[in-house]
């Protein structure tokens, strides 16, 4: 591999021992992939955020970047953590799990990350700009970063992520080059009538149907209606990084890439093509929703965190009425979206109908031992479906946004 002058002055250890190491995991993590050269990026943005992702010996080793010297480089966001930091009683956490996420919160701070717990960075202060390298992780956000933005990034390992952003730069392979950018089995939505995609969760069982079958392939999407949003394709791109491995899609006419579907297959003409009809997306939504009818105990929106407009609609939905007693309703969000909503009147109508809005965190990275103590989770988020019952147990139905809302109304589905 080809480095800078430099690049060989952090790998000698002249800008520290932290510094040292974080680029020479970075040089040999390039080196597994054959990159010729490292990148300069713009911003990073680190999933190795929770406790629960990385435990004792991932916290150990970003204390060791920041004792060291080690900072980072460029503007960094990071991803929730495993408590909302203020309200983390609220969540009936235990002081001694509350401790040691504090302990890895403390240590990113410590190398100047941003504080701002979300999974959804593009929707709180880390934008980037179309063509524009970048180096993040977590997998929604790397699909939506590729996907709806055209910037450039691969999904980096927990770790990996953390040492990028220390020394600035990511090995040049994958979704960096512009030939392994173009489309390779193409989506086709058939017989969809105007009651289709106009609701979150549509997109979300879109999305996981594409995951499914295009794992790691760059899939091409036709069809989607005009009508289509930031939101709507924030959970396309979730479902499909959980139902596969998508770190890039195009949707042609709507995807900076995919202006036509000429241009997202950069002009190539041999492709495999599926057919998706109502059918297979009823058939996808109905494996998903493994809980049996009956008492709603948790319902649960904001994976990935919900941005202030889907805030916005539950409020709508929720108007004149409360949530059943018994029933727990959470909304997700990052603290910036929360701010927004205290600023407005969101955040006290919601929460005198009986919302919770959790912060920093997300249920699925929080203490994983913990009994939460409930059967059932209603939500809207294909991700959420896939991982939940894995993570924090419970079955799921998945449901529209509307759903989700009766079901927290009349504490069943």
């Amino acid at each position: 591999m080809h480095l800078t002058d430099e690049e060989k002055d952090m790998l000698s250890g002249k800008h520290g021992e932290g510094v040292r190491k974080a680029m020479e995991v970075v040089v040999k993590f390039g080196e597994l992939y054959d990159a010729k050269r490292l990148l300069k990026v713009k911003n990073a943005h680190i999933d190795a955020a929770a406790y629960t992702t990385i435990y004792d010996a991932g916290t150990d080793f970003v204390e060791f970047l920041g004792k060291n010297g080690a900072r980072v480089a460029v503007p960094t966001t990071i991803n929730p953590g495993s408590r909302d930091i203020e309200h983390w009683l609220a969540m009936d956490l235990s002081p001694e799990f509350s401790a040691l996420s504090e302990r890895l919160e403390n240590a990113y701070m410590a190398l100047g990350v941003s504080p701002t717990w979300t999974c959804a960075p593009y929707q709180c202060t880390s934008v980037p700009a179309f063509g524009e390298h970048v180096s993040w992780s977590e997998s929604n956000a790397v699909n939506f970063a590729n996907s709806v933005l055209g910037a450039r990034t691969n999904r980096l390992p927990d770790l990996v992520d953390v040492c990028c952003a220390v020394v600035g730069r990511v090995p040049e392979y994958g979704l960096h080059l512009t030939e392994n950018r173009a489309g390779q089995i193409l989506f086709k939505l058939e017989g969809f009538g105007p009651e289709w995609f106009r609701e979150t969760s549509d997109f979300a069982v879109l999305g996981y149907l594409v995951g499914e079958i295009a794992i790691q392939r760059v899939p091409v999407i036709l069809g989607l209606p005009d009508s289509t949003g930031k939101d709507q394709l924030k959970a396309l791109s979730a479902a499909a990084a959980s139902g596969g491995s998508t770190a890039l899609f195009h949707a042609v006419g709507h995807t900076p890439e995919a202006r036509t579907q000429e241009e997202a297959f950069q002009g190539r003409t041999s492709y495999a093509t599926v057919s998706v009809t109502p059918e297979k997306m009823n058939a996808v939504r109905a494996r998903l929703t493994t809980a049996a009818h009956g008492k709603a105990d948790m319902v649960m929106l904001g994976c990935p965190h919900a941005s202030y407009f889907e805030v916005l609609e539950v409020q709508k939905l929720l108007a004149g009425r409360k949530v059943a007693p018994g029933t727990k309703f959470w909304i997700q969000t990052s603290r910036t979206v929360y701010g927004l909503a205290d600023r407005s009147s969101l955040r006290k109508d919601l929460e005198n109908q009986g919302v919770t809005f959790i912060k920093d965190t997300c249920i699925m990275v929080s203490d994983t031992e913990k009994d939460w103590g409930f059967k059932s989770v209603i939500t809207n988020s294909g991700k959420v479906a896939q991982y939940v019952p894995g993570l924090a147990g419970g079955m799921v139905a998945l449901m529209s946004t509307a759903g989700c809302v009766e079901a927290a109304v009349k504490g069943a589905w």
